[in-house]
């Protein structure tokens, strides 16, 4: 991705997904969730909920750097986004959909200038607000490009500017858009029993669809002869001409691999198929998946700044008969492999706090954890035996909430809670170190 020198290309979103078929397709569906967000690393972040809201007719509503129509209705959302922006990086609402989004770069990049229009994150939040399924979310990401455009400082104090990639999923299906320039995208299913990953760069081949005009658009400018096949990547990536970089690498073919040993593990019973404690504990190894990238450290430029795990299914399909539709996790920190998922179910989540519950102190989290890894990492802050325990203790506290993702609640309460006791094991080993 061509980017301003002073501001290197993302190098470590990561978003999986993993639709599956129960009981040999007979039984409800199920859909397994992750991502990695990467950002500048003192960029701070947080994760909020925001309740359902009923609008005015004619209202609108202020995104990042533009204001639009708002809708008559929005749903309830659990965001995780950086704290000075509309929009997010990733999430969930209500009705079991979430999604992610990641910067990607085509030959129309060039059209984006300096104009302020919505950001790839404005746009997930929006459909996230207004998409009741993924194929909803995804057609109302689409129809707000093509309406309003994306474009604007995608970082704080910085002209820095890119086109995006999106994944949606719900439990009965998934659906990767990708953008190009200002207007374009192309939309791809990814129906159950299947898997699919992206990895900061345009995926889409041939089976896809493509908004209005750009298949026109791609044969005038020769990166297509009209006749074959349209292939989304080669044209708007390659310019029509085949090369290397068409094929998968790095960490898109790492994700791909842990999607893919997570099925075979699935198809042979070795995990089990409504175990969403096991599934949610692989998709939590693959996002703290180091040596090939997906996890990416470090103190300064960019680096995994939040990461977030989902297990969608029907209420009482494959979870519990009393489990909600749908489970979240959060680590609310800069580096997954230093801090414990958290537990968000939207099941809960309607405690009564309304707004006042927004913030968690998820960001002060977030914060707490970045002096840690500032001042060498906790080892060095608390010294060996504390940080020993403050780990055993988190790692804890996290096999207690990817248990209890087989039970009903674990809304606002019980996960602004996490976070209230992981801050108090953190400022115990400060405190002696």
């Amino acid at each position: 991705m061509a980017a301003p020198p002073n501001r290197p290309p993302p190098r470590s979103c990561d978003t999986l997904v993993y639709v599956r078929a129960e009981t040999g397709g007979t039984g409800p569906l199920c859909t397994l969730f992750g991502k990695n967000s990467d950002r500048p690393s003192d960029e701070v972040h947080e994760v909020v909920y925001m309740p359902a809201a009923t609008h005015a007719e004619g209202a609108t509503v202020r995104c990042t750097h533009i204001e639009i129509p708002q809708a008559t209705q929005t749903h309830a959302v659990v965001l995780s986004r950086p704290a000075w922006l509309w929009g997010c990086e990733m999430g969930a609402n209500e009705f079991g959909v979430v999604g992610g989004n990641e910067a990607v770069h085509s030959l129309l990049a060039s059209e984006l200038g300096s104009t302020p229009r919505l950001l790839g994150m404005d746009l997930l939040r929006l459909a996230l607000e207004r998409g009741a399924t993924a194929a909803d979310a995804a057609r109302i990401c689409g129809e707000l490009l093509h309406a309003h455009g994306q474009g604007g400082a995608c970082a704080e104090d910085d002209d820095w500017t890119y086109e995006n990639g999106f994944l949606f999923a719900d439990q009965n299906e998934a659906y990767v858009l990708e953008t190009a320039g200002v207007h374009h995208w192309a939309c791809e299913r990814v129906p159950p029993g299947t898997c699919r990953n992206i990895s900061n760069g345009l995926s889409i081949r041939s089976q896809c669809t493509t908004s209005d005009g750009l298949q026109e658009l791609c044969r005038a400018k020769g990166w297509w002869d009209g006749e074959s096949t349209f292939d989304w990547k080669l044209a708007v990536g390659a310019g029509g001409k085949a090369h290397a970089h068409l094929g998968v690498h790095g960490r898109e073919k790492a994700g791909r691999g842990h999607l893919a040993r997570m099925a075979a593990d699935g198809a042979t019973g070795r995990l089990g198929g409504a175990d969403a404690s096991a599934w949610m504990s692989r998709m939590a190894a693959a996002l703290r998946d180091e040596d090939s990238g997906i996890c990416f450290r470090g103190l300064h430029d960019f680096c995994s700044t939040g990461s977030q795990i989902s297990w969608l299914a029907p209420p009482g399909g494959g979870i519990s008969a009393s489990g909600g539709p749908a489970t979240h996790l959060f680590t609310c920190a800069s580096d997954p492999l230093v801090a414990s998922y958290k537990r968000f179910a939207f099941a809960a989540a309607a405690d009564g706090k309304g707004a006042a519950a927004a913030g968690h102190r998820s960001r002060e989290l977030w914060e707490r954890w970045r002096d840690v890894a500032l001042h060498g990492g906790l080892e060095r802050v608390a010294g060996r035996d504390l940080a020993a325990s403050v780990r055993g203790k988190m790692e804890a506290a996290e096999r207690a909430a990817l248990g209890a993702a087989a039970e009903a609640g674990g809304g606002s309460e019980a996960f602004e809670a996490a976070i209230a006791t992981e801050l108090a094991l953190l400022e115990g080993a400060l405190g002696t170190g």
